[in-house]
C-alpha cells in the first residue's frame, strides 16, 4: 500500500525533479517558438540566394515561351483528367453485380468496391 506523506516529497527531491522537468519543457517550447519565429527570415534568405544563382544562370542561355507537343498534350491530359474526376466517372458507382441464382452474402468477397449509394443491407 503506497502511504502518501508531502514530506516524502522533500526527502525524495521531488521538487528538484520538478523544477529540472519544468526548466526542460520551457526550453523546448522556447526553441520551438523560435524556430516559428526565425522561419519566415531563412527562407527568404534561402529565396533571395536561388534567386540570385538562377539569375546568373538564365541570363546566358535565353528561355523559349512558346511549349513543347509534350507539353501540350500534357496539359490537355490534365484537363480530360480533372473533368472525369469532377464529374465522377463510371467508377463511382461499382457495386456487386447481380446474380440470378440467391446465394450466399459471403460469396461475394472480393467482388466489390463500393456500396455507398446503396441501401446498408445485404
Amino acid at each position: 500500500m503506497i502511504h502518501f506523506d508531502p514530506a516524502n516529497i522533500l526527502r525524495g527531491d521531488g521538487i528538484t525533479i520538478t523544477l529540472i522537468g519544468m526548466i526542460i519543457v520551457f526550453s523546448g517550447l522556447l526553441l520551438i517558438s523560435l524556430f516559428i519565429r526565425l522561419l519566415p527570415r531563412a527562407l527568404a534568405l534561402i529565396d533571395h540566394l536561388c534567386t540570385k544563382s538562377e539569375a546568373r544562370n538564365s541570363s546566358s542561355s535565353p528561355i523559349s515561351t512558346t511549349p513543347s507537343d509534350d507539353e501540350v498534350h500534357a496539359a490537355i491530359c490534365l484537363a480530360i483528367h480533372m473533368e472525369l474526376e469532377r464529374c465522377g466517372g463510371d467508377l463511382q458507382r461499382i457495386t456487386i453485380s447481380r446474380r440470378p441464382a440467391p446465394g450466399s452474402f459471403w460469396n461475394s468477397a472480393g467482388k466489390m468496391r463500393s456500396l455507398s449509394d446503396r441501401s446498408p443491407h445485404a
